[in-house]
């Protein structure tokens, strides 16, 4: 009150007078004023530290009315608002992701340290395996010109893996192709369609290590393939592969190494991707009986130099241009040999060649067949050849396979190369499949053939 009543003086009563007077009044005027406004600068100061010592303490009691009267008339509304939105911190907004938060979750958003998932979020999200991780175990020729997205054509191609997880799903793209699906030694059939991207696998698996293979049944005349990945269900994890074979055959065949109608019921069935299963060839059996790894380069029609029914007697895309290929329809890439390392080869041709006019020369087959020969030589320098001959080829035919071996072994002196004629009469009607390819039975008299043979070369 003094100081408002001094202030009122100086403003009502000096201030015009003193403005005039000049010395030593003035210079008293000025003096007072400064003190003047000091004390309104400490009165200021020591009102506010109150104000903010009030907004950071508790809550007092509820006043009485009378109380609330006094509270208004020494402290307005309006001043405290605004000295409170003055001296207090504007709340952080929560981020835009974020929900409305309980109590729990805003310390949470408060944090300064980054947040990262629960683990519940983590254990409800299924787990993805691209089909470039090195723990995915490929059996086959491949075209790795996009890691995560290999294609594929060739029959008997594969792939395994190791993984934990209730459930297993396949990204494959695919028009047709059966392929056989073996989950821990179980084996189902899996027909793909066209459009269709993934394709469960397994469900309902118990704990521990689970096995899968992927096993293309159907060759490439069916279709090509791209695989993408697997998906394992939620808390799910790719392991090391399982462990491979030691051994490793490479079979070179047509239809009937590929599995041609080899589930056919009579030979008057036509083909059909549901007859035809590449596991269930001579070449399956008998890698399988000498616990070998195996590479299927086999296609339907295919003749060392000339195809089935070319009108013409050296074929454009016969054995001798398409052994080299990571895809069969497909000219480039070519494959790497080095990415896998057969053991033994064998060569089953020459039913094609011989099967309608024109029909090659002796001369024409004898020396495509040695330049087949030594292509393979080239590939795999110390792997043994075993050339074989027949089931169904003519006689004449079976010797100028034989013609070839001969000069690789003398000629050449490359004794690795071995000669083996199957018997015309080994296939019996009842032992056909569609299109009178060997069914089962039939496969299993070829096998009993060539088996003696693979040990004898390779002491297995």
């Amino acid at each position: 009150m003094v100081m408002m009543k001094t202030f009122k003086k100086f403003e009502k009563g000096n201030s015009p007078a003193l403005a005039r007077r000049p010395g030593k009044g003035g210079n008293r005027l000025r003096i007072a004023g400064r003190l003047l406004m000091r004390q309104l600068v400490f009165t200021a100061v020591t009102l506010t530290m109150t104000l903010c010592t009030a907004c950071t303490t508790a809550p007092l009691p509820a006043p009485t009315a009378a109380a609330a009267t006094t509270t208004a008339t020494v402290l307005p509304q309006p001043v405290v608002t605004m000295l409170f939105t003055a001296v207090s911190p504007l709340p952080t907004p929560p981020p835009a992701n974020i929900p409305d938060a309980t109590p729990e979750s805003t310390a949470m958003v408060s944090s300064p340290t980054p947040l990262s998932p629960t683990p519940t979020a983590t254990s409800s999200s299924p787990t993805t395996i691209t089909a470039a991780d090195p723990r995915l175990s490929y059996i086959g020729r491949f075209n790795f010109a996009n890691p995560a997205a290999p294609t594929f054509d060739w029959p008997g191609t594969a792939v395994e893996l190791a993984f934990t997880g209730s459930s297993l799903t396949v990204l494959l793209e695919d028009g047709g192709n059966w392929y056989d699906i073996t989950i821990n030694g179980e084996t189902t059939v899996l027909q793909t369609i066209k459009n269709q991207e993934s394709y469960v696998l397994a469900t309902g698996l118990g704990e521990g290590v689970h096995t899968a293979r992927l096993f293309k049944r159907t060759e490439s005349i069916v279709g090509q393939a791209t695989l993408q990945g697997f998906v394992l269900s939620p808390g799910g994890a790719l392991q090391a592969p399982p462990p491979r074979p030691e051994r490793r055959i490479e079979f070179v065949g047509d239809s009937i190494t590929a599995g041609y109608g080899v589930e056919g019921e009579s030979p008057t069935c036509p083909f059909s991707v549901a007859t035809e299963n590449v596991a269930r060839s001579y070449a399956a059996i008998a890698a399988q009986a000498v616990g070998a790894e195996m590479m299927i380069t086999a296609v339907s029609g295919l003749g060392v130099i000339r195809n089935y029914n070319d009108p013409e007697m050296i074929s454009h895309d016969a054995m001798t241009v398409r052994y080299g290929r990571a895809l069969a329809n497909e000219p480039r890439p070519l494959w790497d040999f080095q990415r896998w390392r057969a053991d033994l080869v064998v060569i089953n041709l020459g039913t094609n060649d011989f099967s309608t006019n024109p029909q090659p020369t002796q001369t024409v087959f004898v020396q495509a067949y040695i330049d087949l020969l030594n292509d393979i030589r080239r590939q795999y320098p110390f792997a043994p050849i075993i050339a074989m001959a027949g089931p169904i080829l003519p006689d004449y035919a079976a010797g100028y396979v034989e013609t070839a071996v001969y000069h690789m072994n003398s000629a050449q002196q490359d004794q690795r190369i071995h000669y083996l004629p199957v018997p015309n009469n080994l296939v019996l009607p009842a032992d056909y499949g569609c299109d009178y390819h060997p069914n089962v039975s039939g496969q299993q008299k070829i096998t009993a053939v060539l088996l003696p043979k693979i040990r004898e070369v390779m002491g297995w």
